[in-house]
């Protein structure tokens, strides 16, 4: 049977990896005078202008280290592609690529390459493009900007034609397209450049890419800095078949904000027409004349037990502790419209996303039932006792130092304190709280899990990521292990998706832990952009996946 257990594993995050798949562009751009609606109103028909204000400074316009500046991020969605792109339903589709053939055994992905792609300075994109973008991923020079590097290290790229590249796995990993979706780089403008070399160059502030959009101009503040960038439709990508209808955006004005006050007060006084944030005051959704949409992001909040310590690691007490929560109440209860109840270890909106009625599942009394059966552990009071027994101290409910999450919290611990287990919630900081995980300090834990397009759940719930992985709680349960093993070594999608189903068929049944909620990005606009929605998220960046269908309503019809 296949294993999972290489001394190589994919430690991935998925904002590491997945850039959007949106259409993008690159350019040849210079730094100009301030920037004003004026001014790049100017410069931009109106009609065929869209605004949008960002949240940051502009550093490094290059998918290499996008995932680092939630600003790059964005715009090298809208001027790079990769390999792969992934749907509004998670799935990595072609993009750069026009055929993929894979080995029996999974260790082989021979990539054929379009044959129409031209970079935004007139060169034809081939195979060395992406020999060379690989060979930057994986130097050990790239582990101090991604823990990605240490994954793609272990791939082998080779060359065989202009339009043919091969990929040689150490082990099989059938979520390997999705991680062909980073952006490619130009290897003609960059030959011979070093990730260290490319962390500064001017290339990120003049990227050139093969996408729908090229970068025009950036504009300076008053002291110096980026306050807007301008992108245009790029002719090149234009002359494709399927880039010739739509694309009816033909400029695109980012202006740049201190803070997300600051961008929502841009938007109320009409200096932009859409933003993306994640939490929006109701007086934004209110105003008239406006739209907003709603979509998970590449995150879960999960509680995780601690199996290490008695008796989270019989499942009759993590089924008891899970039926005794009202967990669509609580999450609508602490937190509104930023997030909504979660019932999969998959995210919302994914392809393999399967609910389980058992997280709907609200019932005190057969919670009442399970734990009722339980020995008394010296750490903690009986079921049944008062939480000020003096049997044990508390268990540790370990969250990060958030509002939101400590109420959250202080919830589902007095529910608990009422079947007997006496919890104390312990909030602490970010650095703190990774500390306390690593080394399993505490009894249970809310924490987020980043997963987006990426499938393989290995290093969350597999035995082997205890101790160097995410696995923080010690969760081990052979059936989950085994069908994670032969999830990612499955080449076949039908039979995978069943091997997905299955799983998280046994993680419910098993509560190997419990999902708590899906933070959600609201994406607000003017009405009088059309054709706008948002399908699976792997990062903000994708609220550009379909901008090929956006339209003025002055030309809609």
């Amino acid at each position: 049977m296949p294993t999972a257990t290489a001394t190589v594993s994919p430690q991935l995050l998925a904002t590491d990896l997945n850039e959007s798949p949106a259409p993008t562009a690159t350019a040849l751009p210079v730094i100009v005078g301030r920037a004003t609606p004026e001014s790049e109103n100017a410069a931009a028909t109106a009609a065929t202008a869209y605004r949008e204000g960002l949240v940051g400074n502009v550093q490094r316009i290059n998918p290499l280290f996008a995932h680092l500046n939630p600003p790059d991020r964005d715009l090298s969605s809208l001027i790079f592609e990769g390999l792969f792109a992934v749907n509004d339903y998670g799935e990595a589709v072609p993009r750069l690529a026009a055929e993929l053939v894979i080995s029996s055994d999974g260790l082989e992905y021979v990539v054929r390459l379009r044959d129409d792609i031209m970079w935004q300075d007139g060169i034809r994109f081939t195979a060395e493009d992406v020999v060379y973008t690989l060979s930057l991923l994986g130097a050990s020079e790239y582990a101090g900007f991604s823990a990605a590097a240490a994954f793609w290290g272990t791939v082998e790229t080779q060359k065989l034609s202009a339009d043919l590249v091969r990929f040689r796995l150490v082990q099989p990993f059938s979520s390997f397209p999705v991680l062909l979706t980073i952006g490619i780089l130009p290897e003609h403008a960059l030959r011979g450049t070093s990730v260290s070399a490319l962390a500064s160059h001017p290339f990120n502030l003049s990227p050139i890419g093969t996408g729908a959009y090229q970068l025009a101009a950036l504009h300076s503040a008053s002291d110096g800095g980026i306050n807007a960038a301008h992108l245009q439709l790029s002719p090149t990508h234009r002359r494709r078949q399927d880039a010739q209808a739509g694309y009816l955006f033909r400029d695109l004005i980012f202006r740049l904000y201190d803070s997300e006050a600051d961008v929502m007060a841009a938007y109320e006084s009409g200096e932009i027409d859409a933003l993306a944030i994640e939490a929006a005051p109701d007086r934004l959704l209110a105003l008239p004349n406006s739209r907003h949409f709603r979509q998970a992001r590449s995150e879960l909040g999960m509680l995780i037990f601690n199996w290490s310590v008695t008796p989270f690691e019989e499942r009759r007490v993590r089924q008891g502790l899970a039926l005794s929560l009202d967990l669509p109440r609580l999450m609508q209860t602490h937190f509104g419209t930023a997030a909504v109840f979660a019932d999969s270890p998959y995210i919302l909106g994914s392809s393999v996303y399967q609910p389980s009625s058992f997280w709907h599942t609200y019932d005190l009394e057969r919670a009442t039932t399970l734990l009722a059966v339980l020995e008394p552990a010296s750490s903690a009071p009986a079921a049944g006792d008062s939480d000020d027994d003096e049997s044990g101290t508390p268990y540790k409910l370990l969250v990060a130092d958030s509002v939101h999450l400590r109420g959250l919290a202080e919830d589902i611990a007095a529910a608990w304190r009422q079947l007997g287990f006496n919890f104390a919630v312990e909030s602490v900081d970010a650095l703190r709280f990774a500390e306390r995980l690593d080394t399993g300090d505490f009894g249970a834990a809310i924490l987020s899990q980043r997963i987006g397009a990426d499938r393989d759940l290995f290093r969350f719930w597999h035995p082997a990521q205890h101790g160097g992985g995410s696995n923080y709680g010690a969760a081990a349960h052979n059936e989950i292990a085994e069908l994670i093993e032969l999830a990612r070594a499955e080449i076949y999608a039908g039979r995978r998706a069943l091997l997905y189903q299955k799983l998280q068929d046994v993680f419910a049944t098993q509560a190997l832990a419990i999902p708590l909620y899906y933070p959600l990005l609201t994406y607000i606009t003017r009405d009088s952009i059309e054709g706008v929605k948002l399908g699976f998220l792997t990062s903000p960046a994708d609220r550009f996946r379909g901008i090929q269908q956006w339209r003025p309503a002055t030309l809609a019809g």
